[in-house]
């Protein structure tokens, strides 16, 4: 069996009771302990079998090389988080060159790794005061000031106190330090620092918004219009009842397919009942579906629109066919005037409606001061929901970057003078992450 080596943090304190799982399930399985720079005190419990060795960062790599040879399960405890070790890219090197594999383990709790990678950390050490879990931290020997207190939000980001009271209820760390500076390697991430205001909510914008902000980014998320139910909800339910009779059912949105299915259980229908063909504009509305165990028929191939999926239909003998199209209340008219065109009986069944609403004062504010970076524009919509509630922000809009979902979005946008930046190829959030991407790292 291959040596392994794992570089472990030792948390806030010189307590076992305060590591993570991790960090205790490596130290507990260790055939040997280096304890780097009097990381453990001596006199401190050491709940573990593996017998601990005192090291200084000079004398590691010697130890490795020899413990190594042994086919050990090395653990390296350090004072600090290990990324942070002024000789980690080396000891990192030399088990890459050796063919040793390990791993880093933080040894920190949830709240404190957030801290420590969220683009900052404190130089100084850290006393813990509170006795259970590391709500509260302040500042450890010596005279510190001023005090800086972060409260971690439910997006998982950490925000400097701002005197709100909501704020009281929230995981909160109180730190008096001289100094807090850049987390080292936050810079390095493409959209470091940027701000990013995105007009849409739902399930596929908070993964959107999660993977803007491990690269960087600080998201912002004021949605422009909010979905509400039916305006007919007898309608709903009287063709959904039939909904034996149609041949194609067509989703052009993932609110449609979600609304969809729910109103089926809801209405306690058996989906087994339904023997069309399901067609859909794109793949994350593809992704939705088979979240409900059903596979699309026909998806177009590149042109994830109303126009590409008319294309793909195009080889399909339409005359006199039922379509059923599960929509909102501002659904584009395109593919339902060609389906007619083409002979087919149309149905379309509102499920939802989008709704305008004003955008806060405070993203308000931002925009007017062009303090956001980027602005995604994920429908027409959406353009025209931002616009009528606050036409006096256009020449502030005009100035922010615009990332467009597609081509029509962009053709609105255009329409109001907002000039757009970047348009990716396929509409998909991810889409557009990679060309603000390419926005920034160009710039």
């Amino acid at each position: 069996m291959p040596s392994s080596i794992y570089f472990v943090g030792t948390g806030p304190t010189m307590r076992p009771e305060w590591l993570v799982k991790e960090a205790w399930d490596v130290l507990k399985q260790a055939d040997n302990v280096l304890v780097v720079d009097d990381a453990w005190a001596p006199d401190a419990i050491w709940p573990w079998h593996a017998q601990k060795e005192y090291v200084s960062s000079e004398e590691v790599l010697d130890h490795l090389t020899n413990l190594s040879s042994q086919e050990r399960k090395i653990a390296v405890m350090l004072a600090q988080s290990p990324s942070h070790h002024a000789h980690m890219s080396l000891w990192v090197n030399w088990a890459i060159s050796h063919n040793v594999m390990g791993t880093i383990v933080p040894g920190l709790w949830d709240m404190m790794v957030a801290l420590d990678t969220n683009g900052f950390y404190v130089m100084e050490s850290l006393e813990v005061i509170h006795a259970t879990r590391p709500v509260r931290i302040k500042g450890g020997k010596g005279d510190f000031t001023p005090t800086h207190t972060w409260h971690l939000l439910p997006s998982g980001q950490w925000h400097l106190d701002d005197g709100n009271d909501n704020a009281k209820t929230m995981p909160t760390l109180t730190i008096k330090t001289r100094e807090i500076v850049p987390h080292f390697w936050s810079t390095r991430l493409p959209l470091y620092s940027r701000k990013i205001l995105l007009l849409h909510a739902g399930n596929a914008t908070l993964k959107a918004s999660s993977r803007l902000q491990e690269l960087g980014a600080t998201v912002f998320m004021s949605p422009v219009n909010k979905i509400a139910g039916p305006s007919d909800p007898a309608y709903v339910e009287q063709t959904l009842s039939h909904i034996e009779r149609y041949d194609w059912v067509i989703f052009t949105s993932q609110e449609a397919v979600a609304r969809f299915f729910q109103n089926l259980k809801r209405l306690n229908l058996d989906i087994r009942r339904m023997r069309a063909q399901i067609a859909v504009v794109g793949p994350q509305t593809a992704a939705v579906l088979q979240d409900y165990g059903i596979f699309p028929a026909l998806m177009p191939k590149r042109q994830f629109t109303q126009e590409g999926l008319a294309q793909a239909l195009s080889s399909y003998t339409l005359l006199g066919t039922n379509v059923l199209m599960p929509q909102g209340n501002l659904n584009r008219s395109y593919l339902q005037d060609y389906l007619m065109q083409q002979g087919a009986l149309i149905t379309c069944l509102t499920l939802y409606q989008n709704i305008p609403v004003p955008i806060s004062p405070r993203m308000r504010d931002m925009v007017e001061r062009h303090i956001v970076d980027a602005i995604f524009y994920t429908a027409s919509s959406s353009v025209e929901h931002l616009i009528e509630q606050h036409p006096h922000l256009i020449p502030s809009l005009q100035r922010i970057p615009a990332i467009s979902i597609g081509p029509l979005t962009s053709r609105t946008l255009q329409h109001y003078g907002i000039p757009v930046i970047r348009q990716p190829e396929h509409s998909s959030l991810d889409a557009m992450i990679d060309r603000v991407i390419d926005y920034f790292t160009e710039e």
